[in-house]
């Protein structure tokens, strides 16, 4: 069954009006190494031993990879309680490669749209103590206090209000708002030191014949190249943005819900507005609609290149000729991805060896695995773990088997 991909039109008018279009693309120029690193999931010691065993970079957080590639394939933060120090190592690397001829280029997986888009059901106590400060405790005062007077605009809604002196409400709020959810909040927002930098993030990048994705392509979605599919992603976390701080201002929502909580509202807002036949304004009734449908968005899509598994898990008598195919329209041969945990030991060759799954399980406590990177150079692909030799996945072909070119 061929999944079709439509732009809906909420969502390139959202992101007219926000003015928020980007098209990215890089000039291409040769390399002759690239790594990959899959889900990291606040793994830190785990993440900075895979880099030096790659040598990425030395026990000085330095880079030291030259002119090499590396691409991590998303799923940096969430989980693991050094989330922050994960993003802070990835975001200082980017930098460094840059000035030694190298590169490093993070793609967007679904944790990382899952914080932008609010949805902060996989953030710990841990990560949000990290974003602690002196001042936390009266910014989380005044947090409250701003909540409190938004909440008597909507006394009409069953779900939300704290009783005056109620002690056990006012205790189990701070408690759902631990110390750091509104620094960790402001930094994931649009302007903030992380949100703006996971915001610049393509979903997808074609590094000479391999496809490098955080779920997956799946063989069966319409789309007419991967640039096609960077744009879409890139209008709807712009739409979402729009919309959310539009409904902010129009004191629709509270800046600090959470996606749940703001779903929420919004769906008892239209409810109440429908049972006591309230027209309201039209433009924020739309606005309203758009955000409880973004479940159908690309972002959000079990069948997108974000949340895809199929090509984990499917049987692959089931898509390979369609894969082939892919791959031909696409000019690549292989495609590299992480986002399912195949295989806690080690890294996954299939279709022939042309789609390799990246995701061993880096953060042990959740998942049980360890540290993996993939390598491709000079034809050769191998992978790298924590310790021991690398294994070799696919020998040298032909001496073009793998091409320098960086594409959008």
């Amino acid at each position: 069954m061929v999944v079709r991909n439509t732009v809906a039109p909420h969502i390139r008018t959202a992101c007219f009006i926000a003015g928020i279009l980007l098209t990215l693309s890089f000039a291409a120029h040769a390399q002759d190494r690239v790594i990959a690193i899959g889900d990291v999931h606040g793994a830190y010691p785990e993440f900075v031993s895979i880099l030096q065993r790659t040598a990425l970079m030395d026990s000085s957080r330095n880079w030291t990879g030259g002119e090499a590639i590396l691409v991590q394939t998303g799923d940096v933060l969430d989980r693991g309680q050094q989330s922050r120090d994960c993003l802070d190592l990835l975001m200082d690397l980017e930098l460094q490669a840059k000035k030694k001829g190298g590169r490093v280029i993070p793609l967007m997986g679904n944790h990382e749209v899952l914080n932008i888009i609010k949805d902060l059901r996989y953030v710990t106590g841990g990560i949000y103590s990290s974003f602690t400060s002196s001042q936390s405790e009266t910014i989380r005062e005044q947090a409250y206090r701003e909540y409190e007077l938004f909440l008597s605009g909507h006394r009409e809604h069953s779900h939300v209000g704290i009783p005056a002196n109620d002690e056990a409400a006012r205790k189990k709020w701070m408690d759902e708002h631990p110390p750091g959810f509104f620094e960790y909040c402001d930094a994931m927002g649009p302007d903030g030191k992380y949100g703006a930098w996971l915001r610049e993030h393509r979903a997808i990048v074609q590094v000479g014949d391999g496809l490098f994705v955080h779920g997956g392509l799946n063989p069966l979605l319409l789309f007419r190249d991967i640039g096609e599919l960077n744009d879409r992603i890139r209008t709807e976390v712009a739409a979402f943005d729009f919309l959310w701080q539009s409904l902010v201002k129009k004191k629709v929502i509270w800046r600090y819900m959470t996606l749940r909580e703001a779903l929420q509202h919004v769906d008892e807002e239209l409810t109440w507005m429908q049972a006591n036949a309230k027209e309201g304004d039209a433009e924020t009734t739309q606005q309203m609609r758009y955000l409880i449908g973004m479940e159908s968005w690309m972002i959000n899509s079990r069948q997108g290149p974000l949340w895809y598994r199929g090509l984990a898990q499917e049987p692959e008598e089931k898509l390979a000729a369609e894969l082939r195919s892919m791959f031909a329209r696409l000019k690549a041969k292989y495609m590299v991805s992480g986002h399912t945990v195949l295989s806690k030991s080690g890294i996954t060759a299939r279709f022939d060896s042309s789609v390799f799954l990246i995701d061993v399980g880096m953060l042990t406590e959740a998942y049980g695995g360890r540290a993996a990177a993939l390598e491709i150079k000079d034809g050769r692909v191998a992978a790298y773990y924590m310790d021991g030799e690398p294994q070799i996945l696919v020998e040298p072909g032909p001496k073009d088997a793998v091409l320098p070119a960086v594409g959008e």
